[in-house]
């Protein structure tokens, strides 16, 4: 009978990735070791004086059950490090399934391009700022309307879910263009995946209730903020992403883009005058002399070009990297194959990212960026 091993298949899971996947199963089976031990409510009663109950009697056993890992504003205040663990507690076995699923497979892409470090951070960042989002929500709603058993006391804010969204805004960045196939038939470009879930968010907060489907939202616009103002790029040389594709109206539909874009470059203004952001147009790209706006045009085209390059080649290099090769001969030809093909004839990966039309008009460029990023 032939024997399976699962360490090869752990072996070629980075990681980076390997840790937050460890993690998010770890928290959620502590949650669920720490309910059961308080399963008649007794075990862990002193933490729960003063709960109000709910119009059925019920205080949300299996939230109350664990205060000390989910995001509950009510008791958050005595148990700070909830904003950080309540993202990788999932108390659904169908959510647990579908982020220890999505996790890996997301994290695992992101890592080849980021590294592990970014990787986390970039998790860390957006679990942490958008449950701080939900938690000051939850206060200004109970101090305006009232009910805590709702606000305060009612389903806790946890799981994976701001976390999606965050890792569906960086494909976008990444790969546009790129085509999912879903349930074998429908395709769906990449940069519309983030505003499905969105539109799945609001739908489930009108129908179940405000708490855990909330944080989507606050998952998307932390992500986005955090890639577009504040990330180091690949060459070290200035934060964000200045890319108009990326740009925070380009999200919304084209009708109500002229004044959105007012108001957003109120808000960048007022950023840079408080020192939050750095301003943009004072920036000056070393590789390329180029200036950027505060919205950047064409301005910021060739430094954005070179961004991609590089993301392109290191996404290619991971590709050729993980790929079996059937002798050392082929592996050898790889390299001298990316330098010699044709501009005509570049791989959908890399074709992706820069874009065809840009390929063809600087063939010499693109070699040139190639051979600079293996140095």
């Amino acid at each position: 009978m032939p024997t399976y091993s699962f360490l090869p298949f752990l072996q070629n899971i980075p990681i980076g990735t390997r840790i937050l996947t460890g993690t998010l199963v770890l928290f959620s089976l502590l949650h669920q070791v720490l309910s059961q031990l308080d399963a008649n409510g007794a075990a862990l009663s002193l933490a729960y004086d003063g709960i109000p109950e709910t119009k059925n009697g019920d205080a949300y056993g299996t939230a109350m059950a664990s205060p000390y890992l989910v995001l509950l504003p009510g008791k958050s205040f005595w148990f700070p490090w909830t904003f950080l663990t309540a993202g990788w507690v999932e108390t659904n076995i169908i959510q647990f399934v579908i982020s220890v699923v999505a996790l890996p497979a997301a994290a695992k892409y992101l890592e080849r391009v980021w590294g592990p470090r970014e990787l986390i951070r970039f998790c860390i960042i957006v679990i942490v700022a958008s449950n701080i989002i939900a938690f000051g929500l939850s206060w200004i709603e109970y101090i305006v309307i009232g009910h805590p058993e709702i606000f305060l006391y009612g389903p806790p804010i946890q799981g994976q879910t701001a976390l999606q969204t965050g890792f569906l805004v960086a494909f976008t960045q990444l790969i546009p263009e790129h085509q999912v196939q879903i349930f074998g038939k429908l395709r769906i470009r990449v940069k519309n995946l983030p505003g499905i879930y969105l539109l799945v968010s609001n739908v489930l907060t009108i129908v179940l209730g405000q708490n855990p489907y909330i944080i989507i939202q606050f998952g998307f616009f932390v992500s986005w903020v955090y890639l577009r103002f504040f990330k180091l790029s690949e060459n070290g040389e200035f934060r964000g992403d200045r890319s108009e594709t990326f740009a925070f109206v380009n999200w919304f539909p084209p009708l109500v883009r002229g004044p959105l874009g007012k108001v957003a470059n109120l808000v960048f203004a007022l950023a840079v005058r408080f020192k939050v952001v750095e301003s943009w147009d004072s920036t000056v790209s070393a590789s390329s002399g180029a200036a950027y706006q505060m919205l950047p045009g064409p301005g910021g085209a060739r430094a954005e070009a070179e961004r991609r390059r590089a993301l392109a080649l290191r996404a290619l290099d991971a590709r050729l990297a993980s790929a079996p090769t059937s002798s050392p001969a082929a592996q050898a030809a790889a390299v001298p194959l990316l330098e010699d093909a044709d501009a005509t004839a570049v791989d959908p990966v890399v074709a992706e990212s820069i874009g065809a039309a840009e390929i063809k008009s600087e063939p010499k460029a693109f070699k040139e960026g190639g051979a600079a990023a293996k140095e």
